[in-house]
């Protein structure tokens, strides 16, 4: 019998604390309620690119093989002139074509060296954005109000706990 009596106050023990720890729930009546937003930035990421033509380039390498080139596209093109017209036409065929094999000549190469370089990089980029961040709750109990934060809406009403206190 006496085991079976310290059982029950062991099982029924926690079920007492419990019990008086919940009869102090009370009420209140919700009066207002307000959502909260915050302003936040969010980061985001990008990768921009962009095509630059690389003039550093062509300007060296003309500089340095282009007279070279000139003279043999001058002599090219003068051989080539000449095998056209008679007499004083072929003075002016011949004349042309080295003009115009020196002219190529000159640029010849030229062209690929003056390319379009891509550079590329990562960006960061801020979005702004309205975040919900809960509720601002005001309440009456007792014929007064109180306000609190809530991260749920509450409904009608609030959940209380009243602590009663003695004051000396």
């Amino acid at each position: 019998m006496k085991k079976i009596t310290i059982t029950a106050l062991l099982i029924g023990l926690p079920m007492l604390v419990t019990a008086s720890r919940y009869s102090n729930i009370n009420y209140g009546r919700v009066v207002e309620v307000e959502p909260i937003y915050q302003q936040v930035s969010i980061p985001e990421e990008r990768q921009v690119c962009d095509r630059r033509r690389n003039h550093h380039g062509y300007q060296s390498h003309r500089n340095k093989n282009s007279a070279g080139k000139a003279i043999l596209g001058g002599i090219i093109g003068g051989a080539i002139g000449n095998r056209f017209g008679k007499g004083r036409g072929r003075d002016a065929s011949t004349a042309l074509g080295v003009l115009i094999g020196a002219g190529i000549g000159a640029n010849k190469g030229n062209y690929s060296h003056r390319y379009n370089r891509q550079s590329c990089y990562i960006e960061t980029f801020y979005r702004d954005e309205e975040r919900f961040m809960g509720y601002d709750v005001t309440y009456e109990y007792n014929g007064d109000l109180y306000q609190t934060q809530m991260q749920e809406h509450p409904g009608d009403r609030v959940r209380l706990r009243v602590n009663v206190d003695v004051i000396d």
